[in-house]
């Protein structure tokens, strides 16, 4: 007997082909993108690369041209951002999800040592403390941090830490699975713990 098939969305280290090789194969093809090009260059399937380049279009990153009769629709891009893929939706507003993780990265990254207060401080985005502290728990347990000062909540002392694990650009992302996947690396690390 056959598993079930599993709905939903796949963890991000389990996935295939994702926006950010659309977007790299848009680019390579700016002034003439077919659905048939982004396909032959990307693998992923047409109704996928369509809807990306709907709402690319939707967001102001295409324009979209109709094929005359008997050719292909074709897009042009007029808003090239650079290396890494816009983040939009169907209707093209912007995906902020992630951009919370990327603020506590970047600010890491620029840091010395911090606590997760310093995180939030230095971000350019409203977050919750909770959040900051959560997502140095993480990390904490999956290697990329060390602990400068431990917590003492008698003396009103919060944890310092210092990043030991820059790997890359990119923010570690926290999965539901209980792990930490690096996406500058492709690597999956155990973030279960309670370490502070």
């Amino acid at each position: 007997m056959s598993a079930p098939a599993k709905t939903g969305r796949r963890p991000v280290d389990q996935g295939s082909a994702g926006r950010q090789e659309l977007w790299l194969a848009i680019k390579k093809v700016a002034d003439h993108v077919t659905i048939s090009a982004i396909v032959d260059l990307t693998g992923v399937n047409r109704t996928t690369v369509l809807r990306y380049l709907k709402a690319l279009t939707a967001a102001g990153y295409l324009k979209f041209q109709p094929g005359p009769a008997g050719k292909a629709n074709a897009w042009v891009l007029i808003k090239d951002v650079g290396h890494h893929a816009p983040r939009v939706r169907a209707d093209g507003s912007a995906v902020t999800q992630g951009a919370i993780t990327m603020q506590l990265w970047r600010a890491m990254t620029m840091l010395k040592e911090f606590s997760y207060v310093d995180l939030v401080q230095h971000a350019s985005i409203e977050i919750p403390e909770a959040t900051s502290k959560d997502y140095c728990k993480r990390l904490l347990a999956a290697g990329y941090l060390r602990v400068l000062v431990k917590a003492d909540p008698s003396a009103a002392r919060i944890a310092r830490y210092r990043l030991i694990r820059a790997s890359g650009p990119k923010a570690p992302q926290v999965q539901r699975v209980r792990q930490v996947f690096d996406p500058n690396t492709g690597t999956a690390y155990p973030s279960a713990g309670d370490t502070q």
